[in-house]
């Protein structure tokens, strides 16, 4: 779609900087570290709904329509809180999608696969527990092996 976009628009794709935008938490436990991001993949649920209100079903990737079958509803009182009790539906394969989440190998790893699929900047979501443990790791661990 970008590229698209961007030939209508008579500009070069190569001058379009892409990011991603996610949360980030550093932990050695996974379930742990899905529980703080399950929020995010919860408010994509959001952004889906209104896509399928647009689009037919079948022009969308299956994986996001997929996974919102199982949401009931959204509380707005709990809008991007960890625990929030409407996340509950998410599955942990699109945590793991959609959340840059684990050990800092692990974290690196996926931060290398955005880049490999295009992304040229990564914003970190840190609605997280500890948010300045996340930053001080990035800094120490992952962001020097970027630059």
């Amino acid at each position: 779609f970008v590229r698209e976009g961007a030939e209508e628009a008579g500009r070069s794709f190569d001058d379009i900087l892409i990011q991603a935008a996610a949360p980030a938490f550093i932990s050695d436990d996974l379930e742990a570290a899905r529980e703080q991001v399950r929020w995010f993949p919860a408010l994509v649920s959001n952004h889906v709904v209104d896509l399928l209100k647009r689009y037919d079903a079948q022009d969308l990737p299956k994986a996001l329509t997929d996974y919102i079958k199982a949401r009931d509803h959204y509380d707005y009182a709990e809008h991007a809180q960890r625990g929030a009790a409407h996340a509950d539906f998410v599955p942990d394969d699109v945590i793991d999608r959609f959340c840059v989440i684990g050990t800092v190998d692990q974290s690196r790893k996926r931060i290398e696969e955005l880049i490999d699929v295009g992304v040229d900047q990564f914003n970190l979501y840190l609605m997280v527990e500890k948010p300045e443990a996340v930053i001080k790791k990035y800094g120490e661990a992952i962001i020097p092996m970027f630059s």
